[in-house]
C-alpha cells in the first residue's frame, strides 16, 4: 500500500499537469490528454490489460502467417495520405489488446477491430470471424514512402508496434532487424527484470503534404506510468524524435533503462567458431559505438557463454548506438535474412543527460532466432527521470558527425597457426581501420591494456585492399581471473585520427603461463 505522503504528490503532480495544458491544446495534438491519463494511472494500483476472451492458443505459428492484412483496407487510404495504417492480429504469444485511436479535431477516435481488414482464406479451419467481438488488435504498422518523392512512390514499412514496449524502423532499402522499446527497468538484475507496455496509442491525423506522423502512446508497469510522443520521419534515414514523462508508482526503483536496444549476435569474424554454420557471419549488429564529450569509441560485439554486463562510464554523451557496420553480402551469404541490410540505430539525447553509464547486457545463443544483446544508459542508481527526450535514427551507416577513422573488422586468435616464433601464450588482434582523415604518413598505433597483463608494441601496416591500415597487436596475460581490456586508437603526432578500438578479452581467450 502507498504512503499518504506518496498519494498526496501524485495527485498533486497530476493536478498541476492539468493546470499547466495549454488553452489551445489542437497545438500540442494528443500529448497533453495521454499525460493526464498517465498521471492518473499512476495514482492508482497496476491493473496489467487482461487476456482477450478468446482461445488464440489454437492459431499457431503457421496459421498465424497465413493471416493477411488486406492491401485495400489501410487506415486512411481512401484519403490518400502519405501515412496509413495496418492493424496487428493476435495469435501466438500476441494475447493481450492495445487499444488504438486517431486524434482529429482536437478529439480521440476509437478504431476498433473488424474482420473486414483481415483475409482467413487459408484458414478457414479456424473460423476466426466468428470470435470478431472478442478479438483486439496487437499491435499496428505505419506505411509511408519512405521519403520518396513522387506520386508513384510505393508505400513501404516503416515502423511497427507490436509486443509490450517493442519497436522496430526502417529507412530506404533496410530489413528489420533490431528493436527499441519505450523503457527498460532493471533489465540487468537477473529474474527481476520489468517490461512496460504501450497499452493505447493515439495517432494524429497527417495533412495531405505531411512528411512527419505523430503519434502519443500510454506506458504502463508495476513501477511507473508514462506519456510517450513519436515524431517520425521517414526517409534514407528513418529519425524517430522521443517524448517521455514518467509518473512513477514508486519512490524509487534499481535501474532505469534510457532508449534500451535489443539486438542479436550469433557469430561474426572475431567468433571463434561457427557453430557449424555455412554462413561466415550472422548478427543484426555487429558492434556498440558511443561518442561521449570528444571520443569515439568502438566495442565489436562477441558471444559470450555466460550472462555478462559492461558498464561505460559518460559524463558528456552525445550518442550512443548499436550499429550494423558490415554491408556487404558475402559476409553473411544469406538470401533470406539480408543481415547485410538490417539497420543501425544510433541514439542521440536532447536534453541533458547528466553523469552515468552506457550498459551494454550480453547472453549466451546458440541460435540466429534469440536477441542477446541489450544496450542502454542510465542515470544515478534509483533515481527515476522524470522527462526523457531523444532521438532514434535508423540508419545504414554512422552518424555524420564521427569524422574519425572507424573500425572495419577485428580479428582474433590464441593459437600459432602461421608457425611465427614469439606467439606463444599470447592473444593476437588483427584490427582493420578505414575512412582516415587524408595522412602525409602512417599512422602510430597507441595500445593500452587494463588488467594484469602485457602488450606488445603494436605494428601498423597499409591494407590497401581497404583502403586503410591494419594493427596487429600481442597481448601476454599474467593470469585470466582478473578482467582484461585492450584499448587501441590510431594517432597522427599525438592527435587521433581513428576512434579508439575496445575490447573486453574474455576467458576463453586467455592464455596464461
Amino acid at each position: 500500500m502507498k504512503s499518504a505522503i506518496h498519494s498526496i504528490s501524485l495527485s498533486f503532480t497530476f493536478a498541476l499537469l492539468v493546470l499547466a495544458l495549454p488553452a489551445n491544446a489542437k497545438d500540442t495534438g494528443c500529448f497533453p490528454h495521454v499525460q493526464q491519463i498517465a498521471a492518473q494511472k499512476a495514482s492508482e494500483a497496476f491493473v496489467k490489460t487482461p487476456m482477450m476472451k478468446v482461445d488464440t492458443g489454437r492459431i499457431t505459428y503457421d496459421h498465424y502467417q497465413h493471416i493477411k492484412f488486406l492491401g485495400n483496407q489501410t487506415f486512411w487510404r481512401s484519403e490518400n495520405l502519405p501515412f496509413q495504417l495496418e492493424f496487428m492480429h493476435p495469435g501466438m504469444h500476441f494475447i493481450r489488446p492495445v487499444k488504438l485511436f486517431t486524434w482529429e479535431d482536437n478529439a480521440e477516435k476509437p478504431i476498433t477491430f473488424s474482420k473486414k481488414y483481415f483475409d482467413y482464406t487459408e484458414v478457414k479451419d479456424l473460423h476466426l470471424e466468428n470470435d470478431e467481438a472478442n478479438m483486439g488488435f496487437t499491435g499496428f504498422r505505419i506505411l509511408s514512402k519512405l521519403g520518396q518523392p513522387g506520386a508513384s512512390a510505393p508505400y513501404n514499412e516503416t515502423v511497427v508496434f507490436q509486443g509490450a514496449s517493442y519497436f522496430r524502423a526502417l529507412g530506404q532499402d533496410q530489413r528489420y532487424g533490431l528493436s527499441a522499446r519505450g523503457l527498460g527497468i532493471n533489465t540487468s538484475l537477473e529474474g527481476q527484470e520489468e517490461f512496460p507496455d504501450y497499452t493505447q496509442f493515439w495517432m494524429e491525423k497527417p495533412e495531405k503534404d505531411a512528411e512527419e506522423l505523430v503519434i502519443c502512446a500510454l506506458l504502463d508497469s508495476p513501477s511507473l506510468s508514462g506519456a510517450t510522443r513519436f515524431v517520425i520521419k521517414p526517409g534514407k534515414s528513418t529519425d524517430i524524435e522521443i517524448e517521455t514523462q514518467l509518473y512513477p508508482r514508486k519512490d524509487s526503483i534499481s535501474e532505469v533503462g534510457v532508449a534500451p536496444l535489443t539486438s542479436m549476435f550469433f557469430h561474426g569474424e572475431n567468433s571463434p567458431h561457427q557453430y557449424g554454420d555455412y554462413r561466415p557471419e550472422v548478427h543484426d549488429s555487429d558492434g556498440l559505438l558511443i561518442h561521449n564529450d570528444d571520443t569515439w569509441r568502438w566495442q565489436p560485439l562477441a558471444e559470450v557463454p555466460y550472462f555478462n554486463v559492461k558498464s561505460i562510464p559518460t559524463n558528456a554523451l552525445q550518442g550512443f548506438g548499436l550499429m550494423q557496420r558490415d554491408r556487404n553480402f558475402n559476409s553473411y551469404q544469406d538470401l533470406e535474412a539480408w543481415y547485410h541490410a538490417r539497420p543501425s540505430v544510433w541514439v542521440e539525447p536532447l536534453n541533458a543527460w547528466g553523469d552515468g553509464h552506457v550498459q551494454l547486457m550480453r547472453l549466451h545463443t546458440e541460435s540466429d532466432t534469440v536477441d542477446n544483446m541489450v544496450a542502454y544508459w542510465k542515470g544515478e542508481t534509483g533515481k527515476i527521470p522524470q522527462r526523457l527526450h531523444y532521438r532514434l535514427s535508423w540508419r545504414s551507416e554512422d552518424p555524420s558527425a564521427h569524422q574519425l577513422g572507424k573500425v572495419y573488422a577485428t580479428r582474433i586468435t590464441n593459437r600459432a597457426v602461421d608457425s611465427l616464433p614469439g606467439h606463444k601464450g599470447s592473444i593476437r588482434f588483427i584490427i582493420d581501420f578505414h575512412d582516415l582523415p587524408k595522412l602525409s604518413k602512417a599512422p602510430k598505433a597507441e595500445a593500452s591494456l587494463q588488467g594484469a597483463g602485457k602488450v606488445k608494441e603494436p605494428v601498423v601496416q597499409e591494407n590497401p585492399y581497404i583502403k586503410g591500415w591494419r594493427v596487429i597487436a600481442q597481448v601476454f596475460p599474467q593470469n585470466c581471473e582478473t578482467p582484461l581490456e585492450l584499448d587501441i586508437k590510431l594517432t597522427n603526432g599525438g592527435t587521433p585520427v581513428s576512434e579508439t578500438w575496445s575490447y573486453p578479452i574474455p576467458q576463453s581467450l586467455c592464455i596464461a603461463p
